[in-house]
């Protein structure tokens, strides 16, 4: 078989710390016994390098003019689109549609992945891409979602061709541990630290409530959030922030509980990093994968957004027998399947191999 050339952009480099830096090292990883070679377009390298990927003939930084409004997206949109037909690539992947705008001006090749990277709501918010959004998903080849729920969301806003739909899961990088036995009162979440996502207020008021048990906050983010949430914390005698933990298995280890209080998340890689780990989970129910990270009443709690009591009393149903706790610790583990690294690996090969022979 020929081999398949593939250009993937995002603007950060995926040395980074997130869900969608973590994404493109999985696709890289899933074609690498293969006859598929996958260049790596980028705009810009995290401030600190937070996984050390040596640079190579595969990675191609193009840095913009524009770094924040309307200006920015046209600019990563002509600089993807420049770099695809430049190049002649056969396949191209992007993780926003705002990224394919002039490919609308050609129905040439490369064929398109669009990738989900955020909830079907968020993905397409804008005057712009509002108008344009159906427009883009009759151009793109591919379109890969990580749930049926995703599916339903997408089918319920767009008309969409279901043989360009593929389901593929975010892998979870964690080998899965055994089951909790034993349970603490201490609580975790980890990821970027990003007040208007995350939403870091309404978990410091319900520690607030529960002031038996403990929350360790760990992640990154820029040097103003950071500063903003150890400001908010300050007063929480049972909330800390430890910054980006460099063995996430190890960390989760130490706590009986992860939550996520945020207003939104495409998939949440850290959902199923915990979930591997045989962490019950409480979140609120606010974007449609939530509903496959966690059943509810299974392995965790999802919340009615954003009913802070309801959230409350879940932690506490989970803690409060040790017999519950056990069941729940036993179900993650269970549902982690869904998320092994082969299987979704697997899942990416298949898929560039039937862009190949279509």
């Amino acid at each position: 078989m020929m081999k398949l050339t593939v250009l993937s952009y995002h603007p950060n480099r995926c040395n980074g710390f997130g869900g969608i830096e973590n994404l493109v090292r999985s696709i890289k990883l899933s074609v690498e016994q293969s006859n598929i070679e996958i260049y790596e377009l980028y705009n810009r390298e995290p401030p600190v390098e937070e996984i050390e990927i040596a640079c190579s003939e595969f990675d191609i930084q193009k840095k913009l003019f524009f770094e924040s409004g309307f200006l920015a997206v046209l600019n990563k949109a002509f600089v993807f689109y420049q770099q695809a037909i430049r190049s002649q690539y056969d396949v191209v992947i992007t993780y926003h549609p705002a990224n394919l705008l002039f490919f609308l001006l050609t129905k040439h090749k490369p064929k398109i992945i669009l990738v989900q990277s955020n909830s079907v709501e968020k993905l397409f918010q804008g005057r712009i891409l509002k108008a344009l959004s159906q427009k883009i998903l009759n151009r793109v080849d591919a379109l890969t979602l990580y749930t049926s729920f995703d599916k339903q969301a997408l089918c319920r806003r767009f008309q969409v061709d279901d043989n360009k739909i593929s389901i593929i899961p975010r892998a979870c990088k964690l080998p899965t541990t055994a089951p909790r036995e034993s349970k603490n009162y201490k609580l975790v979440t980890i990821c970027r630290i990003v007040e208007n996502q995350k939403n870091f207020t309404a978990m410091i008021q319900i520690m607030a409530k529960i002031p038996e048990m403990t929350l360790d906050i760990y992640g990154t983010g820029s040097v103003e959030e950071v500063k903003s949430l150890k400001n908010k914390i300050s007063k929480s005698a049972n909330i800390r922030f430890f910054g980006k933990t460099n063995d996430v298995a190890k960390t989760l280890s130490e706590y009986s509980i992860f939550i996520m209080t945020s207003y939104y998340e495409g998939y949440g890689q850290s959902l199923i990093e915990a979930r591997s780990q045989g962490l019950p989970i409480v979140l609120f129910n606010t974007f449609d994968a939530a509903q496959s990270v966690v059943i509810d009443g299974k392995n965790g709690f999802l919340i009615a957004p954003f009913d802070q009591q309801l959230f409350i009393d879940g932690i506490r149903k989970i803690l409060t027998i040790d017999s519950v706790y056990q069941h729940m610790s036993f179900e993650s583990i269970s549902l982690s399947a869904t998320s092994d690294t082969l299987s979704i690996q697997n899942k990416w090969l298949r898929l560039f191999k039937s862009l190949q022979q279509a």
